[in-house]
């Protein structure tokens, strides 16, 4: 399955309003077929609310919910709804940049910046 072709069934799976990152397909790129079949089955389970989300800890962000999974060995996905209504968002990201997310979001204190 190419990136092309995993944009389409996430689209499919959550509808038009899902944007990607703008390393989606460099990420999507690095995964075998087994690991994009698994997080497309991920993404159907949390659509489907057999995964449970989270409140981010962060006030500005208390209105949406995030589910984060480990693809492979430095492959993170990140997965956001609106409380009460659409996925808006799905990042694939390096191990970095997912803490990164897990920092904005208030998951987590930085481990790279004096925080």
């Amino acid at each position: 399955m190419e990136s092309k072709e995993l944009r389409q069934k996430l689209i499919e799976i959550f509808g038009q309003q899902i944007i990607f990152n703008k390393e989606f397909d460099s990420y999507a790129s690095r995964l075998k077929e087994g690991m994009l079949s698994d997080l497309v089955e991920w993404c159907i389970n949390c659509k489907e609310q057999r995964v449970d989300g989270s409140q981010p800890k962060r006030e500005e962000y208390r209105h949406l919910f995030v589910f984060f999974r480990k693809i492979g060995s430095n492959v993170r996905a990140t997965l956001i709804k609106v409380k009460n209504s659409d996925f808006i968002e799905i990042r694939l990201e390096n191990h970095k940049c997912y803490d990164d997310t897990r920092i904005e979001f208030g998951y987590k204190k930085s481990s790279y910046y004096a925080s």
